[in-house]
């Protein structure tokens, strides 16, 4: 393991939040460092190509401008460090501030910083249906990753399925790249999002640049004539080891449809790992679930000196990602006296500002996507809840007679045990649990985060363990 390195602040993240949080803190003398796991900067909404690789008309149109603005202007100006290709294994207090360790290719990293802030962004909100672990199966925000950086289309024939909008912009990037979309599914009826949208029009005509771009995304789509239906339910999918078959179910009524890729997208979650290991107070997200952090009007979590900012603070996308960055910027140079309150405060407040019109589009989308009805349906024993371990809803509705919180189910089925750390199987576990007792999700608790937050290797887990032993200390974040 290296010598530890120190900074003023450590940014975890290289997406929006992150670039934006380090060029506001630039020019105030402080020492900075971005750790993300991608190699070049700018987080999973600007998958850049490999350095060396060119792809034509990159990320074109207006919807990634700003966030392009902001990548550009990192790059340069290069206001901090960046430590591309590692992931973040481990976050804990120390005397002076925080260690910080982060794997990559050859070392762990180790990083001491004063102040820390996690701008971790989101994944893909995990739904179990039958079927979801054949090859094939896959996150919509994984097809659009291949897409974006190299135009690279991972597949033959595409099934889109899900809630959420974005779908319709990865699939029409994918026709746009050459590949073929068999269909584009969503669970809701229509109706349904035109009543969110009439609710709210006067927010919807303020971000008319999103809704412009989804209505582009649908024209394209019906040039390729690739056909759109709306409450049409995955039913699950199927194939000889792979997955071969698509099928939806309305009513009575059943369709199947032939390809070599499902894209799932029910919507995304927080990343807040990091920030449950270093003991923040954290809260149940609505409606998609998983884990947000709370924060202060400055970002300030309940761990002083632990900022966070993007979607690790609940999934707003990248407009309020930016503003949220910014803001936690502020903040730090105000906790480390670059700026007096007066100064901070007339630095924050059209920031603020921004922000509250972001956030509240940001509402609308959610509720528009909204995955709550679907993920409320009955699920089939035999489906398989845990992937990493392959344990079924069976298994755990077997265990639940005999124990029924989070932890306990942990240890009689290794539900959670796996690589992904129970990102993918927490929420649905937390689901049923609740169903079982007639609560709300919330209230159920989580796994307690355990340090490493990533899967590393052996080596790299022994060089760590001075941070393992101060992660077991920390205090539980869920509440």
């Amino acid at each position: 393991m290296t010598e530890p390195v120190n900074f003023d602040v450590v940014i975890v993240g290289g997406g929006p939040a992150g670039l934006a949080a380090a060029r506001t803190l630039a020019p105030y003398g402080l020492s900075i460092a971005v750790i993300d796991e991608q190699q070049r900067p700018g987080g999973q909404i600007l998958r850049q190509p490999a350095s060396g690789v060119d792809v034509a008309d990159w990320l074109g149109g207006d919807g990634y401008r700003d966030v392009k603005a902001e990548l550009a202007a990192f790059e340069s100006t290069r206001p901090a460090v960046w430590f591309g290709g590692r992931s973040v294994i481990g976050l804990a207090r120390d005397a002076d501030g925080f260690a910080v360790r982060a794997s990559g290719p050859w070392d762990v990293l180790r990083l001491a910083g004063r102040e820390v802030l996690v701008a971790a962004g989101c994944y893909d909100l995990p739904v179990p249906l039958p079927g979801w672990t054949l090859p094939g199966v896959m996150a919509a925000g994984g097809v659009q990753a291949f897409v974006k950086a190299q135009q690279l289309v991972p597949g033959h024939r595409f099934v889109f399925a899900g809630t959420h909008p974005l779908m319709l912009v990865v699939a029409s990037q994918i026709v746009s790249a050459g590949g073929e979309v068999a269909l584009v599914a969503f669970d809701q009826p229509l109706s349904r999002a035109l009543r969110v949208l009439l609710s709210r029009v006067s927010t919807a005509a303020r971000h008319l640049g999103p809704l412009l771009a989804a209505a582009d995304a649908v024209r394209v789509l019906r040039r390729h004539r690739v056909p759109i239906r709306y409450g049409l339910p995955l039913a699950g999918m199927s194939g000889d080891g792979r997955v071969a078959e698509a099928t939806f179910a309305s009513g009575a009524a059943k369709l199947s449809v032939p390809c070599d890729r499902v894209a799932l997208c029910y919507g995304f979650v927080p990343q807040s790992d990091l920030t449950r290991l270093a003991g923040a107070a954290s809260a149940w997200a609505q409606p998609a679930g998983g884990w947000r952090t709370r924060h202060d009007e400055w970002m300030r979590t309940s761990v002083g000196g632990l900022a966070i900012a993007g979607e690790t603070s609940g999934v707003a996308g990248a407009a309020s990602a930016l503003e949220e960055g910014r803001l936690a910027a502020i903040g730090i140079l105000r906790r480390l006296g670059k700026l007096d309150q007066a100064a901070a405060e007339r630095a924050a407040t059209p920031v603020r500002r921004r922000l509250a019109r972001q956030r509240r589009f940001a509402d609308l989308l959610a509720a528009v996507a909204d995955p709550g009805p679907m993920l409320a349906r009955a699920v089939a024993p035999e489906t398989i809840l845990c992937r990493c371990e392959d344990v079924s809803y069976g298994s755990v509705s077997a265990a639940l007679t005999e124990v029924d919180a989070p932890s306990a189910i942990k240890l009689a089925t290794r539900c959670g045990m796996g690589l992904c750390q129970g990102r993918s199987c927490e929420a649905p576990l937390m689901r049923e649990i609740a169903r079982r007792r007639g609560e709300q999700v919330g209230a159920i608790g989580g796994f307690t985060a355990r340090f490493p937050v990533r899967p590393v290797r052996i080596g790299d887990f022994v060089a760590a363990a001075d941070l393992a032993a101060a992660a077991t200390n920390s205090p539980d974040a869920e509440d």
